[in-house]
């Protein structure tokens, strides 16, 4: 690639003013992704976080479109919908005022038409799913003129359940269109980009635009005998003499992060000013957060992985890490959030309890494993139950289904021997009532288990099956949602700490809506939570690292 015969704004005539305008210059990997991508190949992105990542794909991709006279589109695939909304937040305006073009979204919590047949859509791989069997004459047209799909964040899609959902979902969609996709994919952490173009069927040519994401790491790791106490102390003395006013704190459970909000916000130099930010919270509550922590000057937000995946919060001071996370990526993408246009990340290790000792020891192994810039590879793994879920999904898009059409469809996926694992699949959904034969031969239609479940809007949902949820409803309002396990532990007056909120609980609705009615409530009684799950389990790839360090001299 010779970009210096050109200039971006000369490669780029219609979206150049309109996404680099307000900027002196482009950054590396914005200029050299121009090329690849308006010449159709694919190409993978990885640069640190804040790095323009977005408007790299973005600028050469709606170029194509508006040189193509609006006959081609693209989709642009996020893994969470907190960042959808954050993306549309940013590019909206200049997608559709500056540009003129028809911007959509789709997601299980909104769906933005665009126009009639939008010019690129914003969407999650379980939207994308519907939107294949969708009768909607629009969408139809839309995804028959898809050229270009954007996968931002990939790496989380790696050997995971909805990762291959999306691989299956994009191999139904070339079939539909009858052509091969070009496919850009970005993220901050890639351990090795080979692994992406297998999973996600990358072409062999594919261009790879890989920046040293490695910025200068200043540890400080601390030991805290007494949370209550010292974590107010240390949040003060970062604001009093570090001149810290924006840090954003990540811990490894709802429940610690409801627990250090309480903490925060009622004292401290950050008292009133902190926030809350994790998955259960809904979409409002969480979009009212991130806008609150990016406009005031002074703020500390708590958060789960909810905020490690690109969601624009700001400048940031300092993140502190309360307990070690579980792998390298994770690490990485917590602390890259802080002093994103600086050389060196300023990153606080709390240690804690009776752990504090192994906890520091995480903390070195994660260092120097960051500082070697080794981060872990997803291990592929047999989800046979994805397929299955593709199978019902085709039988809503087709109506009908024949093995051997399906046979012919999902071929060469998963280096396994398909056929027969489709084989065994269709057994299976017969003798379970999913499907059932039809009156023509060798066609299959839906069972009654199919049925209940498209009523129930089940059949394009690809995560493992989790506990039941109960609506956390304050003075009428609907804020989270609280797993069945939290919820047993209530009884009608306590008053706990929940979604950072002091409350009493006034009543446990067992019904089908399953809700619990509270009320603001002060003060608390006590009452200890406990958080049943997985807990956070260290990577085979950092266990090593931990062992190394004890084994050095140093």
């Amino acid at each position: 690639m010779h970009n210096s015969h050109y200039s971006p704004l000369l490669l780029l005539p219609n979206t150049f003013r309109a996404f680099y305008g307000a900027f002196p210059c482009l950054y590396p990997t914005q200029e050299q992704a121009i090329r690849p991508i308006l010449e159709n190949r694919d190409l993978i992105i990885q640069s640190a976080t804040g790095s323009g990542k977005t408007e790299a794909a973005l600028a050469p991709c709606l170029e194509r479109i508006i040189r193509s006279g609006l006959t081609e589109s693209a989709i642009y695939i996020v893994p969470t919908r907190a960042l959808a909304f954050d993306i549309r937040r940013r590019f909206e305006s200049v997608l559709i005022e500056r540009l003129g073009l028809r911007f959509a979204i789709r997601t299980g919590d909104i769906k933005r038409a665009g126009g009639g047949c939008p010019d690129i859509m914003l969407t999650t791989p379980e939207s994308l799913d519907v939107m294949l069997g969708s009768s909607n004459s629009d969408l139809r047209g839309f995804l028959l003129r898809v050229r270009t799909v954007i996968i931002d964040e990939v790496h989380p899609f790696i050997h995971q359940y909805r990762g291959r959902q999306l691989v299956y979902v994009l191999q139904r969609l070339e079939r539909r269109i009858g052509k091969q996709l070009q496919k850009i994919a970005l993220s901050a952490t890639i351990a090795d980009p080979d692994v992406v173009i297998r999973f996600l069927g990358f072409s062999p040519d594919t261009v790879l635009l890989i920046e040293n994401v490695s910025r200068q790491i200043l540890p400080r790791l601390i030991h805290l005998k007494n949370d209550e106490h010292e974590l107010v102390t240390l949040l003060d003395d970062l604001y009093m003499k570090w001149n810290y006013r924006k840090i954003l704190i990540f811990a490894n459970s709802r429940g610690r992060c409801d627990k250090i909000f309480g903490l925060l916000n009622r004292q401290g130099q950050f008292m009133g000013m902190a926030e809350l930010h994790y998955s259960n919270l809904n979409v409002r509550e969480r979009q009212i957060v991130e806008k609150r922590f990016r406009q005031r000057a002074r703020s500390v937000c708590i958060a789960t992985s909810t905020l490690e995946l690109g969601i624009d919060v700001g400048d940031v001071d300092a993140v502190l890490l309360f307990e070690p996370p579980d792998s390298v990526a994770t690490f990485l993408q917590r602390i890259g959030r802080a002093n994103r246009r600086q050389d060196t990340i300023h990153f606080w290790g709390i240690c804690r309890g009776e752990q504090a000792g192994k906890q520091m020891l995480r903390f070195l192994a994660l260092l120097r494993l960051a500082s070697q810039g080794k981060v872990e590879s997803p291990l592929p793994k047999y989800l046979p139950s994805v397929l299955s879920q593709q199978v019902i999904s085709c039988l809503y898009e087709k109506k009908r289904l024949s093995l051997a059409a399906l046979q012919d469809l999902f071929s060469c996926r998963t280096g396994t021997d398909e056929d027969s694992i489709l084989n065994d699949i269709f057994q299976s959904l017969l003798k379970k009532n999913w499907l059932k034969k039809s009156e023509m031969n060798g066609l299959y239609i839906g069972g009654w288990q199919y049925r209940d479940a498209l009523l129930e809007h089940r059949i394009w949902s690809n995560f493992p099956a989790n506990e039941e949820e109960y609506r956390l409803e304050v003075s009428g309002e609907s804020v989270a949602d609280i797993p069945e396990s939290i919820v047993k532990q209530f009884d009608p007056g306590d008053r706990v700490l929940l979604a950072g909120r002091r409350l009493r609980i006034l009543w446990i609705d067992e019904r089908k809506c399953k809700r619990v009615l509270t009320e603001l409530a002060d003060p608390l009684d006590g009452k200890e939570l406990y958080s049943l799950g997985m807990g956070c389990h260290v990577s085979y790839y950092l266990a090593q690292g931990m062992r190394d360090v004890l084994k050095s001299e140093k």
